[in-house]
């Protein structure tokens, strides 16, 4: 449809300065979007009323029989990505039963009694998603967007709660599991963990297959449990973990192989030794931290033979370095090595390529400088995340209509 618009403005500037017409263009804006967007809303109803089936339906079931009540009914706020615009309410009566609607939200494509479509609620999610809340409303007021981070803040919940993930059957049955602490309202401390459960692709990189929060030691069950059906869907799939037990509870699959992350086995036996009391440097310190890091040394390209003379020599190894560490009374660090050594050679027997968990721990570092930025409920923690997560390893985009059939001629 063809719309002709005339604007007709009163202008009075001080300056030709760039900067200052910028700054003095930011009220114009507004005013030529509201009359512009008002001009086409009319333009579309009178040609929708024309129609044998209109665009619109009453709760009777009739789309055909319609008159006219008004066209600029109360003002209605509508808020876009421009900022918010005041345009008429256009009231039309069915002819079948005699009840006026409203038609204008229906013709802009906005839900009844919501004041801004589906569109801009996913770009403002997305905004607020990738800056925290009072930046968001920094830059949108930079470039004349009366938004403020209030409602940038409602549309991240909402859009952040229709965000699913699962695992592609069509990318490598291997992924990594591991949870980072989030900072939440009311506890000084990091009071629970987001769960993060990402997928390898097939051309390299990973995206993201769940996500959940709850505490440290649970929580796990409510990511894996939808994920079980696809899970299944693999003939084998490897799960690389950091050793947290309760992963273990809340993943029970048979075709699950699990193996744990050879980088944070040293790291986390220097936490045993702490708990043993062994002093940091000492001989017995240097002892049983340089075994392990002998031990959890893979070789890559070796031969079918060598991979299991290997595999035999390290199993030996790490009973020596258990037997070692009963006798030095490390009890803790004896414990965790036993508890270990199931799962710490599972991708070599296999003879799958994981043995550490660095890449989930990219996506901590991705998730924590958003999250670490003020303090959160959990379910407020849960949606950002969904959405920045999606965005930087699903390829998620709030998507925008395609404008190329729009043609403006300068009269």
């Amino acid at each position: 449809m063809k719309i002709e618009c005339n604007f007709n403005y009163s202008v009075e500037v001080e300056e030709c300065n760039i900067d200052y017409l910028t700054s003095g263009f930011k009220q114009i804006q507004e005013m030529v979007f509201t009359d512009f967007a008002k001009i086409t809303l009319v333009q579309f109803g009178d040609s929708a009323m024309k129609k044998a089936t209109k665009p619109f339906c009453c709760t009777c079931g009739n789309n055909k029989d319609f008159i006219w009540k008004t066209k600029d009914a109360k003002p209605m706020k509508i808020t876009t990505i421009r900022g918010e615009i005041e345009l008429p309410q256009m009231q039309v009566q069915c002819k079948s039963c005699g009840k006026k609607m409203f038609i204008s939200r229906a013709l802009l494509g906005i839900e009844k009694y919501q004041k801004m479509s589906s569109t801009t609620q996913k770009m403002l999610a997305f905004v607020g998603a990738l800056t925290p809340f009072r930046v968001a409303d920094k830059i949108l007021g930079m470039v004349g967007i009366g938004i403020d981070r209030m409602r940038v803040w409602r549309c991240v919940q909402k859009v952040g709660k229709t965000i699913d993930f699962d695992l592609d059957p069509d990318e490598l049955p291997l992924g990594e599991a591991d949870g980072t602490g989030i900072p939440i309202i009311g506890i000084k401390k990091r009071g629970q963990e987001l769960k993060v459960f990402i997928q390898k692709k097939v051309g390299g990189g990973v995206r993201i297959a769940g996500l959940a929060i709850g505490k440290y030691d649970a929580g796990w069950d409510k990511l894996f449990e939808p994920l079980r059906e696809t899970i299944l869907s693999f003939k084998n799939f490897l799960l690389v973990t950091d050793g947290d037990t309760s992963i273990f509870k809340g993943i029970k699959c048979v075709n699950v192989i699990l193996q744990r992350c050879l980088w944070h086995i040293p790291h986390q036996l220097k936490h045993c030794l702490w708990e043993d009391k062994v002093k940091s440097k000492s001989a017995v310190w240097l002892k049983i931290m340089g075994k392990i890091f002998n031990i959890v040394a893979i070789r890559h390209q070796l031969e079918e033979a060598e991979i299991d003379a290997m595999l035999e020599d390290k199993r030996k190894m790490l009973d020596e370095l258990i037997t070692f560490c009963e006798e030095s009374k490390c009890s803790h660090s004896a414990a965790y090595l036993r508890n270990s050594k199931p799962d710490m050679f599972s991708a070599l027997e296999k003879r799958l390529n994981g043995k550490a968990s660095s890449l989930v721990e990219r996506v901590m570092r991705t998730v924590n400088m958003r999250v670490n930025v003020g303090k959160w409920t959990p379910q407020g923690a849960l949606n950002a995340m969904n959405l920045r997560l999606a965005h930087y390893y699903n390829d998620w985009r709030p998507g925008e209509p395609d404008a190329k059939g729009v043609k403006i001629v300068r009269l």
